[in-house]
């Protein structure tokens, strides 16, 4: 086989092992929004006080009057089996402080996601009787630099929890999340809102887990079919393009003669 044909069957079959990939993530791939069966936020200076059913969720960093918010999702509509592909959370962000002392500008500020590991209630969790949590997975991002609005603009900041959602896959008791800065207790007053999924106008507000699976079954399916199309191409392969060249006419009456 000429050069240039094996470059064009090397092409072809690339081509087709990638035709084959892509048809795989765009119909496997499953996608779900997930909003939050409850959220809440609480005050450090105020230590009993309870802020459930809230249109906002601060997070707050100020010697002695931090602010940490909980938000819980109820994953149980994905799979037990299903293999997380990514998963995300993602806060609509309402409005927050700038440089103006006592207040800092809370762009660049890190916020930290944490699994909580008991349960807790809406209604009735403050910074007094606020849930365990484990930095195991823990999530960061940075707020951005733009600045939110009731109506406009629509800015959203997102952390990266596929390791925590592969937990719950596997057995880890799903009680939410808590979000907070990763520094508190600075000297000036840094606060970042985000809407919650009460008393605002619509789902576009709500905090959201964001998730991409796909089943096992379709994972064995893509195998099955690589497979069979690696032993067709070998069969094809074997037919045009031989481990034996051919010999020329000279090289066969000198090979006869000896």
């Amino acid at each position: 086989m000429k050069s240039h044909n094996r470059t064009i069957v090397i092409a072809l079959i690339l081509a087709l092992y990638a035709v084959t990939t892509i048809g795989f993530y765009a119909t496997s791939m499953i996608t779900v929004t997930i909003f939050p069966s409850k959220d809440s936020y609480a005050w450090e200076s105020v230590p009993n006080a309870n802020n459930g059913k809230s249109d906002n969720f601060e997070i707050t960093s100020y010697a002695g009057h931090n602010m940490r918010g909980w938000v819980e999702f109820n994953t149980t509509s994905i799979p037990a089996d299903a293999w997380i592909m990514n998963a995300q959370l993602r806060l609509r962000l309402w409005q927050k402080t700038t440089n103006s002392p006592p207040y800092g500008d809370s762009t660049g500020r890190v916020y930290g996601v944490y699994m909580i590991t008991e349960p807790w209630g809406e209604m009735n969790i403050t910074w007094a009787n606020q849930p365990q949590y484990t930095d195991l997975h823990q999530a960061e991002s940075t707020v951005p630099t733009e600045q939110g609005g009731w109506y406009a603009p629509i800015v959203w900041m997102g952390w990266d929890i596929t390791d925590v959602m592969t937990d719950w896959q596997q057995g880890t008791p799903n009680y939410g999340l808590l979000v907070r800065d990763t520094q508190e207790n600075t000297t000036l007053l840094y606060s970042t809102q985000f809407f919650t999924h009460d008393q605002v106008p619509n789902e576009t507000y709500y905090p959201r887990l964001v998730v991409t699976y796909v089943n096992p079954i379709d994972v064995y399916i893509l195998a099955t079919l690589i497979i069979i199309e690696s032993v067709i191409l070998a069969l094809w392969l074997r037919e045009q393009w031989p481990f034996k060249p051919k010999l020329s006419p000279i090289t066969s009456h000198a090979e006869s003669k000896g």
